[in-house]
This record gives C-alpha cells, sequence and structure tokens, in this order.
C-alpha cells in the first residue's frame, strides 16, 4: 500500500511539472505564433481541442488509474447527489462581480466588447479545468494531506496556472499579484464545494456562473 501511494505520488508530481511546461509553451509561444492569427470561431475550437487534449484527458485517465487513490472516483464524482443547501453561501458568494460592478459603477452593464459566441468556450474552459484541479489534483492530495493544505495547494497551482496568460498579456507585477489575491480564494471556495458534495458537477457550475457574470458584466 505504501509503496502504491509513492508511485501515486510520484505520478502526480510528474504530471504537475509537464503539465505547467506544457501549458506555458502553448500560451508563450503557440498562441501568439498560430492561435492568435485565426478567426475568433477556429480560435475557440483549437482552443477546446488543446485544453481537452492537455488538460482533462490525462487528468481523467490519472483518475482511473489511481482510482484508489482518490477521495470520490471518477463515478462517484459525476452521480453523487450534491446536497446544494451546503454550497449556498458559496453560490451567494458567486455574484460577486455583480455587486462589484455595482459598487464601483453605480450600475450593472453589460460589457460592450462582450461576445456571446465565446459562452460556450468560457463554459468548456470552466468545466475542464474543474476536472483537472478539483477533480484529480485536490482529489489525490486529500487522501494523503489534511484537507486545508490540500486546498491550499490546490489554490495556489490553479492561480499559477494562469500566470501564463498573464504574462504573454503584459501584466506587470503588481497587476498579477492583484489577480493572485482574487483567485486564491474563489479557487478555495471551489474546492470546498467539491469536498462537501463529493460531486465534481457542482464546482463546474460555480466556476461557470462565476467566469460568465466576470465576462458579462462591468467591474
Amino acid at each position: 500500500m505504501i509503496e502504491e501511494r509513492k508511485l501515486s505520488a510520484l505520478h502526480v508530481g510528474m504530471y504537475v511539472v509537464i503539465f505547467f511546461a506544457v501549458w506555458s509553451v502553448k500560451e508563450l509561444i503557440i498562441e501568439p505564433l498560430w492561435l492568435n492569427r485565426l478567426d475568433s470561431v477556429t480560435w475557440q475550437i483549437s482552443e477546446t481541442l488543446i485544453k481537452l487534449s492537455v488538460w482533462a484527458v490525462p487528468a481523467v485517465l490519472l483518475i482511473k488509474r489511481f482510482r484508489d487513490d482518490m477521495r470520490v472516483s471518477l463515478k462517484e464524482m459525476f452521480t453523487n447527489k450534491p446536497r446544494w443547501f451546503k454550497t449556498a453561501p458559496i453560490l451567494l458568494l458567486v455574484f460577486f462581480p455583480l455587486i462589484n460592478a455595482l459598487f464601483i459603477h453605480g450600475e450593472i452593464a453589460i460589457r460592450p466588447n462582450f461576445q456571446p459566441a465565446g459562452i460556450a468556450w468560457l463554459v468548456f474552459g470552466s468545466a475542464i479545468e474543474e476536472i483537472v484541479f478539483r477533480g484529480f489534483l485536490l482529489n489525490t492530495m486529500l487522501k494523503r494531506i489534511k484537507t486545508w493544505q490540500a486546498v491550499m495547494i490546490d489554490a495556489v497551482l490553479f492561480a499559477l496556472i494562469h500566470y501564463p496568460i498573464w504574462i504573454y498579456s503584459g501584466l506587470d507585477f503588481l497587476a498579477i499579484l492583484s489577480n493572485s489575491v482574487m483567485i486564491l480564494p474563489v479557487s478555495v471556495l471551489f474546492a470546498f464545494s467539491f469536498i462537501k458534495t463529493k460531486n465534481i458537477l457542482v464546482p463546474m457550475a460555480i466556476h461557470i456562473l462565476w467566469n460568465l457574470l466576470g465576462t458579462l458584466f462591468v467591474a
């Protein structure tokens, strides 16, 4: 049993290193050289296919391979009946972008550059991110370390995966730090929604709603 856990931990570590390296290359090199030259629809299709192959497929295979080392099995995380009342406070916090927009601008207004066609990419992208960070990484760590440690490590990793796109976008250090401070508590909320319900569809739904509101309304 000990050897199995060591093997699983090794694979998780290798996955994280390779995953972050591949995604950084994609964001910093492939994106500017190729993807940004595509039209909007082709770009969204390409991004979805890349994210499926780089994020979702390896994570699902590892969840199946190390199912005995998971807190929640692949089947259970899609079939467990969630008790939504346990996530009620989290659902309320999801509406922070609306409150923020109202506080800053005195009104809730739709962004002038909002593109409805991007909703499909937002939905798929958010769902895939939950498979990796809550369905696999958090799910694996919960059986090895204390819950709060697993949640914090997962939150840090989730923030770090955004760094390549922030760097590519030209954000300065203070902007990146500000974004990190925002993402860390949000990631913690996603994590606890998974822990409380043992259903990956719950953090998926919350994540999609959070991104949708943040993309749709001026903040």
